[in-house]
């Protein structure tokens, strides 16, 4: 998977990070995601893990998707396509979700959609 990003081309300048650092921490979960598809722990731990990671952020690496994105998110597609999401599942993996509903939205996804159950807005 290259990382190099183009700018000039169209493709989003940070998709491949824009500094070393977050180029290092996107080969970082791109070795991660490979874990998840070797299966080298269970999946729920991968999600937990992830969950956990997104709480305070909206995207893996840096402010925009990255590849880092959508490596975790080809990655977990199987695992969260096959699960019986469960309000309280949903609830336990917000920022999972949250993460994941904003990359499945992108123009560019290619799986078929997870329908996660819609919260009630409260005044």
């Amino acid at each position: 998977v290259s990382t190099q990003s183009t700018g000039s081309s169209g493709i989003n300048a940070e998709y491949g990070g824009l500094n070393t650092e977050d180029k290092a921490k996107i080969m970082q979960w791109i070795q991660y995601s490979y874990r998840i598809q070797e299966k080298k722990m269970p999946i729920d731990r991968f999600a937990e893990e992830i969950n956990n990671y997104l709480s305070n952020r909206t995207f893996m690496v840096g402010s925009c998707p990255s590849i880092a994105d959508v490596a975790i998110a080809h990655s977990i597609n199987r695992y969260l396509g096959s699960l019986h999401i469960t309000p309280e599942i949903q609830w336990e993996l917000s920022n999972l979700v949250r993460w994941y509903n904003l990359m499945q939205s992108s123009k560019s996804w290619s799986y078929p959609n997870i329908e996660f159950f819609k919260r009630p807005f409260y005044f």
